[in-house]
């Protein structure tokens, strides 16, 4: 595994000496004269590990690495190098977040061997990373249709009502309810109406156009969209396009008018006169309740 290695020594010989004995190594090798270079580097690469020397002036080895770790969440292996070999020492330096400690002058073999240690626990700590990454999204994600789930949906609408308070960001809220599902299940079975709400939840995915736009399931078949920035105007065009789809789509189902499946939209925007996010999410349900009052089909806003 190769390794971007952040070299950070006051002493310029050193760093030199350091960098020759990681020349044949294949690892890509940063130079920094002390802590701001390093932060520099840090705000910059993907940093792999770090060789810190201890004794540096302005801020010495222990207090920057403090520093790195209460201001970056990824896990960067940190090997002090120090002349000092007292226990207190190391002893010091793992209690400041170090991982291993290494005395001058550095052997080479030592120095690789502590090095090839290090990217394995990086592989493995990169590889748990990815697991949690994974894990994390099926958490947010609905298992049938693959949109966020109602308690994600939660967390996006709290994001999404805050930046409203903090930055008066409108944000659009779309309730949207497939007609007469339930009748659809009754009649078509349960496992064509899974299929269905996996159809109609890629339909979604496809006409609600940018990127900041959050799909979710609400619950049955209701889903909602938030479109935060959206206008009621812009809301009501994503609404539009919607409904448009669904009705190209043509589902069949018989025993309804239609002969196919329609959708049916309730539109809230967030203003002054909504005091919580869920107040919102009611104006919406309010909303869709009078698109299916007035014939389905339809959108109707708060």
């Amino acid at each position: 595994m190769k390794l971007t290695i952040l070299i950070i020594d006051d002493n310029s010989h050193m760093r030199a000496v350091i960098n020759e004995l990681l020349a044949d190594s294949g690892h890509q090798v940063l130079l920094a004269d002390g802590h701001q270079q390093a932060l520099s580097f840090l705000e910059q690469e993907s940093i792999d590990l770090i060789l810190m020397d201890i004794e540096m002036p302005h801020m010495d080895g222990y207090e920057l690495t403090r520093l790195i770790r209460a201001q970056y969440t990824k896990w960067i292996p940190i090997i002090f190098l120090s002349g000092n070999t007292s226990d207190k020492a190391l002893e010091k330096g793992i209690e400041a977040g170090g991982d291993d400690y290494l005395t001058k002058p550095v052997s080479q073999i030592i120095l690789n061997a502590k090095i090839s240690a290090m990217a394995r626990i990086a592989a493995m700590q990169n590889h748990l990373d990815e697991l949690n990454r994974k894990l994390q999204k099926l958490s947010n994600q609905d298992v049938l249709t693959k949109v966020l789930n109602r308690r994600a949906l939660e967390d996006k609408l709290k994001q999404a009502w805050q930046s409203y308070k903090d930055d008066e960001q409108t944000f659009s809220l779309l309730m949207i309810d497939i007609d007469h599902f339930k009748r659809y299940n009754d009649d078509y079975g349960h496992p064509a109406g899974d299929q269905c709400l996996k159809r109609f939840a890629l339909l979604l995915k496809q006409n609600v156009s940018r990127d900041l736009d959050i799909i979710a399931r609400y619950g049955g078949e209701e889903f909602v969209v938030v479109a935060p920035g959206a206008s009621l105007a812009e809301a009501q065009i994503k609404a539009d396009r919607i409904i448009t789809a669904i009705n190209q789509e043509k589902i069949e189902h018989n025993n309804v008018s239609t002969g196919y499946l329609t959708a049916s939209i309730g539109i809230a925007v967030s203003d002054s006169n909504v005091s919580h996010y869920r107040e919102l999410v009611k104006r919406a349900d309010d909303a869709l309740y009078r698109a299916k009052e007035q014939g389905r089909n339809q959108w109707q806003s708060s």
